[in-house]
């Protein structure tokens, strides 16, 4: 519909007398440089802090399948096709596989490819940029069956006005560990980031998921919280970053937290905390229920974040908005598209 209206907005310029199409493309950017960026955390599906209650991995495997990927997919990519971001950071991108005790795999649930597929049906065209692997587990279902869950943090980019370069991805060096079924699993996490020109400007654009609030990790000095040590270690590895930067994620930190001050008194603006113009929205991001199956949206919190390096946005106005947190954007089963909303800002440099 927007590109028919587009069409029909350019026929009807010429039509008066208006400069060719060519000339009002070469107007539009000749305007100051803009930038639109989207954080979203896909949400596997379920509780995973349910394993650690000692509930069985066969249930939850079934929550995940009731929750039903493929189906809020393609919510996500409506949301996407209307804002259209230049860079998207996309947390939980699960790759799941169950198979049994003689190789034969009997569900393949790679999300990463699920969302692609659903912008393509879209219209949409964006590319992977960067990616890091972090917790790959595999545990017993039955007697017979193994289910393996890969997680990624991916760098999505809009190929139709973006190239990117240098690529690059870590875990993070401490990480939460805890046995479940008797097997010690480590919930490793990570960062990904890449250099990203959008209409003539380049920014690094970094991509993190940290841990959850309050679990804890062993360290040389004993036990520490482990989203504040992370947090402390993706403060200095981008501390040597030359380029404008910009840092989304799903930080699972509030802001007055150990760990959401770690970034802010380390060089890093808050991009709603100066989104122009203002607006009464809450900002919220998290957590609808964990099936998705809650009527009006009880988000009430702000853990997903976007982050703007001091200094290198001043002559910017940004406006900024959480994509995901209407009824609109449930699915035709009435379920959320995730249990988070997806921070948004567009970014329009001035000078």
């Amino acid at each position: 519909m927007k590109k028919l209206l587009l069409a029909i907005g350019l026929a009807l310029m010429v039509g008066m007398g208006a400069a060719p199409a060519d000339a009002q493309t070469a107007r539009f950017f000749s305007s100051p440089p803009r930038m639109q960026v989207m954080s979203q955390n896909l949400y596997i599906g379920a509780d995973l802090s349910r394993l650690l209650a000692g509930e069985s991995p066969a249930a939850v495997l079934a929550t995940v399948q009731e929750t039903n990927f493929p189906e809020r997919a393609v919510q996500i990519a409506k949301a996407i096709d209307e804002f259209n971001p230049d860079l998207i950071g996309l947390q939980e991108v699960s790759d799941i596989t169950v198979f049994t005790s003689t190789g034969q795999t009997v569900l393949k649930l790679d999300y990463l490819q699920v969302l692609l597929d659903a912008l393509t049906a879209q219209g949409e065209s964006y590319a992977v940029a960067s990616t890091v692997s972090n917790a790959d587990v595999t545990l017993p279902i039955d007697a017979t069956t193994f289910g393996q869950v890969v997680d990624r943090d991916v760098i999505l980019y809009r190929t139709r006005t973006t190239t990117v370069s240098d690529a690059s991805s870590a875990n993070y060096a401490t990480n939460f560990t805890a046995a479940i079924g008797g097997f010690p699993i480590e919930f490793t996490r990570g960062y990904t980031g890449v250099d990203a020109t959008v209409r003539g400007k380049t920014v690094r654009f970094v991509n993190t998921h940290l841990e959850v609030e309050n679990a804890p990790c062993a360290a040389p000095t004993g036990l520490v919280i482990c989203q504040d040590v992370q947090a402390v270690e993706l403060q200095a590895t981008l501390a040597a970053e030359t380029l404008p930067t910009i840092l989304v994620g799903d930080f699972n930190a509030v802001p007055g937290s150990t760990a959401y001050n770690t970034i802010d008194n380390g060089g890093w603006t808050d991009a709603w905390n100066v989104r122009l113009p203002y607006n009464v929205e809450s900002g919220f991001t998290c957590c609808q229920a964990e099936k998705l199956d809650n009527g009006p949206s009880v988000l009430n919190q702000r853990i997903d974040l976007l982050w703007l390096s001091d200094g290198d946005f001043r002559r910017t106005s940004i406006t900024s908005t959480v994509v995901g947190d209407w009824d609109a954007r449930k699915t035709p089963s009435g379920r959320w598209y995730s249990d988070h909303g997806g921070p948004f800002a567009r970014i329009i440099w001035n000078g």
